[in-house]
């Protein structure tokens, strides 16, 4: 009884203090010359006691139209006094809501910003953080585009801060700065890292200097969402009895399905431009991430939208996987992940040419038996497998191509013909043995297809390097295939038409996409699907032994 006794006490009390300041912000009123007074007086005799006041005034209470027009009024009159001794004041006019006012008094807040930092350079920061801030502000997240009022009130922001950079363009290395500092936590929510990253496309097209900063800051952020969902996949319960994890997840995904589908629409509306920037972000950011699962699809689409960004990055990611930079060969695991790349766009990007398959095919192929010949004397297979891992990994590359693009490779007998001058069973059988290190649902398919159009035969060696691995521990496999099925369904459906399944040879049929399995799937089960959870509708993963990039629709969403 004491205690409850205690919290009716406890609530009264509260909705006294409530009712009281909400009384005293009814009758709050500033007059004329009133703030022009009390900052001049603190600047020229230190009077702190009505300045201190005014500060807490401001930062607790929500001023009417009235006291507002008169604090920005007043601090515009007054703004050359105020210097480095202002910085309190300053915050806290800055942090004074306005971006959803009227025009004529955004327009007021607009101008006293715009002198202030004319008059006085250093409260930039302060006021460029104010403003970055707003970009994040809590709301809810939309489907087509944001809402009059939320694109009204970005406008505004926007406005002030391409406003500050005209004026002191230097202002443009700081407000970089901050967007970083600002960016918000993976897991802060689908509409806070959305309507940011939509606002600093927006950014990017009134100070395009800045473009590519700002490109390669967003993909920095979807990579740590990405692999943050992969280590919730792998440290997941068997039993599924952490539904926090599940929901961390859940959200996490929800949050990157939405970024992904804001930087699509970037690169298809300013196509060659953002396109060609693209490229190189990928080349810094993407690229040498290991393991993430969705944020490397931008760049599939890159290429399937653009010839010439097609033939940029598959002639680069070969010639870092073949060690041709005339800088020295680079990092293994860097080479091996430019062969899971190239392998990868190259057997699932609908756009990729025949022609260009075939010829890196060809070029692979070569290079694999040049390193044979150079090694062959001096090489035995018991050598260290990772003084060879690059050739590993693109005898990898080349069977995985050969068991994806199977439905391609043995159509005719030119076509056979082809696949036997590349003289895969040197490969195969030689001291290196790539087969050894190959992940087993590649060796399975390519064994299968090449089989069965009796060009390798695989069975023998594969059954050998199987007693090979019962009697060692050692880590063998490089199971990550960058272009498995993408499973995230809002973005899903811009990418799901440039994806190409995996196609048996023993299966008839007309090829298909991937968006194929995936739509029928939405269709049959739709309310289910868009409802359950992401981590039940993602299709099966390589350390679950399934052939991720080897099924058909039929399972795809399993």
């Amino acid at each position: 009884m004491a205690v409850t006794a205690h919290k009716t006490v406890a609530s009264l009390m509260q909705k006294t203090l409530n009712r009281q300041a909400a009384n005293a912000r009814f009758k709050l009123k500033f007059s004329k010359g009133q703030i022009e007074n009390i900052l001049l007086n603190f600047a020229r005799n230190s009077s702190s006691g009505p300045y201190n006041e005014l500060v807490k005034v401001l930062k607790e209470y929500n001023l009417n139209d009235d006291n507002y027009r008169i604090v920005f009024d007043e601090c515009w009159s007054c703004v050359v006094v105020l210097g480095r001794d202002f910085n309190q004041f300053v915050d806290a006019v800055c942090e004074i809501d306005w971006v959803g006012r009227d025009p004529e008094l955004v327009d007021l807040y607009s101008r006293f910003v715009l002198s202030l930092v004319t008059a006085h350079s250093y409260h930039c920061p302060r006021v460029m953080t104010s403003l970055v801030k707003l970009l994040k502000a809590d709301g809810e997240n939309w489907e087509n585009s944001p809402s009059p009022d939320l694109i009204n009130q970005w406008s505004n922001v926007h406005t002030i801060i391409a406003q500050i950079v005209a004026i002191i363009p230097m202002t443009s290395n700081l407000l970089m700065h901050i967007v970083i500092e600002q960016f918000p936590y993976y897991k802060a929510g689908c509409f806070a890292n959305r309507a940011y990253i939509h606002n600093l496309i927006w950014m990017s097209k009134y100070i395009p200097c800045l473009k590519e900063q700002i490109m390669t800051a967003i993909i920095n952020r979807m990579i740590i969402m990405d692999v943050n969902i992969v280590e919730l996949d792998k440290n997941k319960p068997q039993n599924d009895t952490f539904e926090m994890d599940t929901e961390e997840r859940d959200e996490v995904s929800e949050a990157l399905d939405y970024c992904m589908l804001e930087v699509l629409k970037w690169l298809e509306d300013e196509r060659d431009q953002v396109l060609a920037i693209f490229c190189n972000v990928f080349e810094k950011i993407i690229l040498p991430t290991h393991g993430s699962r969705y944020v490397q699809f931008l760049l599939l689409y890159t290429i399937s939208i653009k010839q010439q960004c097609a033939d940029r990055i598959l002639s680069n990611l070969w010639i870092i996987a073949a060690g041709l930079q005339g800088l020295g060969p680079g990092a293994l695991s860097t080479r091996r992940t430019a062969a899971s790349h190239l392998s990868g766009l190259l057997a699932r990007c609908v756009r990729v040419p025949k022609s260009r398959l075939i010829h890196y095919l060809k070029t692979m192929a070569d290079w694999c038996h040049s390193y044979v010949t150079a090694t062959q004397e001096s090489t035995t297979a018991t050598d260290n497998l990772k003084a060879h891992g690059a050739f590993h990994a693109i005898c990898h590359a080349l069977f995985y191509l050969v068991a994806f693009k199977n439905h391609h490779l043995f159509t005719s007998k030119d076509s056979v013909i082809f696949v036997e001058s590349l003289n895969l069973p040197r490969l195969v059988t030689c001291a290196l043995n790539p087969l050894r290190t190959c992940p087993p649902q590649v060796s399975r398919a390519f064994a299968s297809v090449t089989r069965q159009h009796q060009v390798v035969y695989c069975q023998a060696i594969i059954e050998r390097n199987s007693r090979h691995t019962l009697q060692t521990t050692e880590e063998q496999y490089d199971e990550w295939f960058p272009y498995d099925p993408y499973t995230l369904p809002v973005s899903g459906k811009i990418i799901w038409p440039l994806c190409i399944e995996y196609k048996d040879w023993s299966k008839v049929g007309e090829d298909e996409t991937q968006y194929s399995g995936m739509k029928k799937k939405l269709e049959a089960d739709d309310d289910d699907y868009l409802m359950g959870s992401p981590s039940q509708k993602r299709a099966s993963s390589l350390s679950n032994g399934v052939a991720a990039g080897f099924r058909t629709s039929e399972n795809t969403m399993m």
